[in-house]
């Protein structure tokens, strides 16, 4: 790749266009058979086989659209301000709208490719009002071989849940016309580290505002056990409205509602709890090593300690606001943080109460949906379906459901055996 300069790839490449240069990936070209689906397994849980499983689905979905796009400018210069202008090396349309294409071919050049890229793409976002964050998709044409390069794509395609795509040049000869672009996949290791990187039992924070009752509309009512509908419908309301909050700011967890037993003596008698993986909880060592290393001892635990806690205030934002938003004016609510692991474990917490309007948002989302469908492949293999409902949104709104597959995610219960929390209508679905 050395003995090509950027140029003279870039023009090359611009001359005949993508199509002629991507090569078909064996991964999602020829596919090896699925294997057959054994109806008495039980899903094969491991959550970064379920996150490699939703990102192989986006980019499989790009770079079938992306390799057969039309370049439409080169060397488009992007005016900021007096000074020189930034240059987006390519500009093309696909079938799903428009992408912005940079190249690097200079192994040094390759560590600001994801800044400059993005930098781009927010710019021509810009021609269009209200463009959102996926409706311009990046191409990358770089080696990749420094890591952080690597991880920034799968922060970038997972945690920031952008459109992007990342093809390796290489050369059978030293003609320049030789050009082929292989799709660039993460490695199951790739996956593993960043699962490992995002999730443990400290990592989800939790936040619970509680609100009395509102006679007419919600209340404590219940008959043989179970609440009445009004009082689920509209707080599961509450619920999903705070769900759609979350994924506004792009967060990772879940919200539900909890409602204690008539019996059991609590003041306020209904709670939203919004939980989300909390970033500065998890620190990547090797990273944040080298960076506390240049600061002053004195001022090391403020660089997690201050951002932690500005993300706590963020959910207790978002909790405030459902309130505001979705119930009688001037409703007031109490709020707390809690400790997730704890609350899960404590059976006067999620036990003895009836807990519904479970929705999962963001990446933990992509995670649940993916477990349940294979659970419901199962069943349809004629395995047992372990009471999967015939619409599968009942199950993807089942607390307890939700709940077992926190547990296995490392966010719930140690190995220790605890009481089982009850499902939305009071009794365990098992």
């Amino acid at each position: 790749m050395a003995t090509h300069r950027e140029e003279q790839v870039h023009q090359h490449l611009f001359e005949v266009g993508l199509e002629a240069v991507v090569k078909d990936c064996p991964a999602f070209d020829d596919p090896q058979p699925e294997p057959e689906i054994d109806p008495d397994s039980e899903p094969n849980f491991e959550l970064w086989r379920l996150i490699k499983r939703r990102a192989y689905e986006r980019l499989r979905g790009l770079h079938y659209t992306v390799r057969y796009g039309t370049f439409v400018g080169s060397k488009i210069a992007l005016p900021i301000d007096a000074s020189r202008p930034m240059e987006l090396d390519l500009l093309g349309t696909h079938e799903d709208g428009i992408f912005v294409l940079e190249l690097k071919v200079d192994r040094s050049a390759e560590r600001n490719a994801f800044s400059e890229l993005f930098a781009y793409s927010n710019y021509i976002a810009g021609m269009f009002a209200l463009s959102g964050h996926q409706d311009i998709t990046n191409i990358l044409v770089a080696n990749l071989d420094v890591k952080i390069t690597r991880q920034a794509f799968l922060y970038d395609l997972l945690i920031n849940d952008r459109n992007i795509i990342v093809y390796q040049p290489s050369f059978s000869s030293s003609d320049v016309a030789s050009l082929r672009l292989d799709l660039w996949l993460p490695t199951d290791d790739d996956f593993k580290h960043f699962t490992n990187d995002l999730l443990s039992h400290d990592a989800m924070a939790c936040v619970v505002i509680s609100f009395e009752d509102l006679d007419g509309w919600y209340d404590s009512e219940e008959k043989d056990g179970s609440l009445n509908e009004t009082t689920r419908k509209h707080l599961t309301m509450l619920s999903g409205y705070a769900a759609q909050l979350m994924e506004a700011e792009r967060l990772h967890g879940f919200c539900f509602i909890r409602k204690p037993w008539r019996e059991i003596p609590r003041y306020y008698r209904n709670s939203l709890f919004v939980c989300a993986l909390n970033p500065f909880r998890v620190a990547v060592p090797e990273r944040a090593n080298a960076i506390t290393a240049q600061i002053d001892p004195s001022k090391r635990s403020e660089l997690f300690e201050m951002p932690e806690m500005a993300f706590d205030g963020r959910l207790i934002g978002i909790a405030q606001r459902a309130l505001n938003d979705c119930l009688a004016h001037n409703t007031g609510g109490e709020v707390e943080t809690a400790i997730w692991s704890v609350i899960v474990e404590t059976s006067g917490e999620v036990v003895f109460t009836h807990n519904f309007g479970f929705r999962p948002t963001g990446m933990l989302r992509e995670a649940y949906i993916s477990y349940l469908n294979e659970r419901f492949a199962i069943e349809d293999a004629g395995g047992w379906g372990d009471d999967l409902s015939v619409l599968k949104i009942n199950n993807v709104n089942n607390w307890f459901q939700a709940w077992e597959f926190m547990r296995m995610c490392g966010l719930g219960q140690s190995d220790a055996e605890h009481d089982e929390p009850d499902d939305d209508e009071g009794n365990s679905p098992w």
